[in-house]
């Protein structure tokens, strides 16, 4: 009588789990990859519509309504840069663009002693009385100065000239996830019209 054993060996059976496993970790990684591209282009379309909006906002008053004048100042105290810039337009009427920037000691590392040197990450543009606050897009502790909040999303650069009889704002808006700054740059000439 001849037996007829169609089952697994054991063998059989641990080389299908290790394949499985193989196969399983291998599309984990192209998961997570594909999740991390997704968030990249999450923030980068979040970081461009506020951009966007607020250069058309900006931008639409300065052709409209014609700007004839434009002062800027820049105060800094221990904590806060505070860039102001005020502008006249043909019709008398007068806006102010306000740039409020605290950086925290950030991701870097410094001494331990400088952390009071510092203060939370705070960011804020204000135009015409309305406030445009960033996106929050994650955040963080400081390295050295653990009680410290870091956004990613940070307002590195901020530069405001009136040379030349035009108006030139500048604002870098850094995410660490980005390859680059992403600037709201905004540039009109001055009594033009």
């Amino acid at each position: 009588m001849i037996l007829n054993n169609k089952g697994m060996t054991l063998i059989e059976i641990l080389i299908t789990f290790v394949l499985i496993g193989i196969i399983s970790a291998s599309l984990f990684n192209t998961v997570s990859n594909f999740n991390q591209k997704q968030n990249v282009e999450s923030y980068k379309e979040k970081i461009l519509t506020y951009k966007n909006t607020l250069t058309k906002i900006i931008q639409d008053d300065l052709i409209i309504n014609g700007l004839v004048k434009a002062d800027s100042k820049h105060q800094k105290d221990d904590m806060m840069d505070i860039f102001t810039v005020t502008l006249k337009f043909r019709n008398g009427n007068e806006k102010e663009l306000v740039i409020k920037r605290s950086l925290s000691a950030g991701y870097d590392e410094i001494a331990e002693s400088d952390c009071a040197s510092y203060g939370n990450d705070y960011f804020l543009i204000t135009y015409d009385n309305i406030e445009y606050p960033l996106p929050n897009l994650g955040e963080g502790k400081s390295k050295s100065c653990k009680n410290q909040t870091v956004y990613d999303l940070r307002l590195l650069t901020v530069d405001i000239t009136t040379n030349n009889n035009i108006l030139s704002i500048y604002i870098g808006l850094y995410h660490p996830e980005m390859e680059k700054v992403l600037p709201i740059n905004i540039i009109c000439p001055i009594n033009a019209f």
